[in-house]
Formats: structure tokens, sequence, C-alpha cells
């Protein structure tokens, strides 16, 4: 089993805290939560995660100080630093951006937001966590976003998720309803999904063209009983 990211979250609101946490574990990430600035300051240098969300005003220590401590320590400069301000003022950027920070965020924080900042430092492959067999499936299903439907085809199905081959992508943390036809004499799955990852065809091969990721969100037991049934007759290398 793959070793999960660590991400430290730190942020003295709890609320914003326990969001975040249900989101990203959710993603397939082990998160650290920190409530204060001097908690974070030493569950980075303890831990040493991967990715660090540093809110910028904390009632002990500011996230921009922690950031600027992390940057200029030659064991933790590396670890990418993000910092979440509530405004979107030129003196709160200047602050982060003097800190040394990778990237900013500004509150309110959307699902779609957060991921696409992982995104950018993962490059998208933790997001799709392969617990999962995958099979191949070619299919042309339903990809609903709002009022518009998108017919697409289908690359390949796990219990946890499946794969779009196309060139017309949807961001990361965007969320679709679908149709997925299997090839058993039953009716298609509905389910809903989340774009999870992203491969530009600048980026595809002939072991990922382009296309994107899509976990599986609120999948009926009926229809994880289709996507199971269908996965254990054509998995040929169990």
């Amino acid at each position: 089993m793959d070793k999960k990211e660590k991400i430290l979250i730190a942020d003295d609101m709890e609320t914003f805290l326990k969001l975040e946490k249900m989101l990203l574990e959710h993603a397939g990430f082990e998160i650290i939560m920190a409530k204060s600035g001097a908690e974070a300051l030493k569950k980075i240098q303890t831990e040493k995660p991967s990715l660090v969300f540093l809110d910028l005003v904390m009632p002990d220590i500011t996230g921009d100080t922690i950031c600027r401590f992390v940057k200029t320590n030659k064991s933790l400069q590396h670890i990418p630093v993000i910092m979440v301000t509530t405004k979107s003022d030129v003196e709160s950027k200047d602050r982060c951006l003097q800190a040394g920070c990778d990237d900013f965020l500004t509150k309110p924080i959307t699902k779609r937001d957060l991921l696409d900042k992982i995104n950018r430092f993962f490059k998208g492959a933790p997001l799709e966590r392969r617990s999962h067999v995958r099979v191949p499936l070619k299919v042309r299903a339903s990809c609903r976003e709002g009022e518009i439907s998108y017919p697409r085809w289908t690359l390949n199905i796990s219990e946890g998720g499946i794969f779009i081959e196309t060139e017309e992508l949807f961001p990361v943390g965007t969320e679709l309803e679908m149709s997925i036809p299997l090839p058993l004499p039953e009716p298609p799955v509905r389910v809903k999904g989340l774009v999870v990852r992203v491969v530009s065809k600048s980026e595809e091969s002939e072991a990922n063209p382009s296309g994107m990721g899509i976990r599986f969100l609120y999948l009926k037991a009926e229809d994880a009983q289709k996507i199971n049934k269908y996965i254990a007759e054509n998995d040929f290398l169990k």
C-alpha cells in the first residue's frame, strides 16, 4: 500500500480545520492539524509534511513568521507553504510573498480552489489513490455538469472511480453527474463523481492518455454491486 502524503493545516478556526481535514482525508492524504502557530511550528519540524497550509493571522505566532522560519531552515525549506488569508488586499499578499511562501489562498476557500492548489504541487497523482483493482472499460458515458451533458469514452473503471479519455478537461475539483452503461444486462450505473486528476494533451503517454481521473461520490449499493460484478468478470490478473 502506498504511503500517504502528509499535509499540515494550521488555523485557529476549528470549523475550517475540520472541513479541510474531512475533504483531504477523503482524497487520500494524511492530515495533520494545528490550532495555533506554536503547534504548527512544532509539528512542521517533527512531522516533516509534504505540504503546509498556514493561516496568516493566528493569535500567538503569525503564519508569515512561521513561513519565514521554514524557508530559512535548510532541513525544511523544500516544503511548499501555501498561505491562507481572509483578505485579498495588496498588504496581506506582500506579507505572504516576503515570507517566501510558494502560493496563497483567500478565504472563503472552495473545494475546487483547494484541490487545484494541491494538484499543482503533487501533479495530480496523490489525488487518485489506486487502492482498488482497475479493469478496462470502453463505453460511452454521459458526464453532466449543471445543465450540459457531455458523452465521453471511458478507459478503465474501479470500485472507487473511472478514467475518461478526452482532450476537453474539467478543472480538478469539478463535480459531475455520470451515467455509465456497463456491458451487463442491467440499467446504467448513475453516480456523482469528482475530478481528481487531469492529464493534458502535452502530458499524455501511451500508459496515460489525455483525460480525467474521476473519483466516485454517493455511489448507491446496487450500483456498487454492478461495478464489482463487472470487475470480477474482467479482472484477468486475479
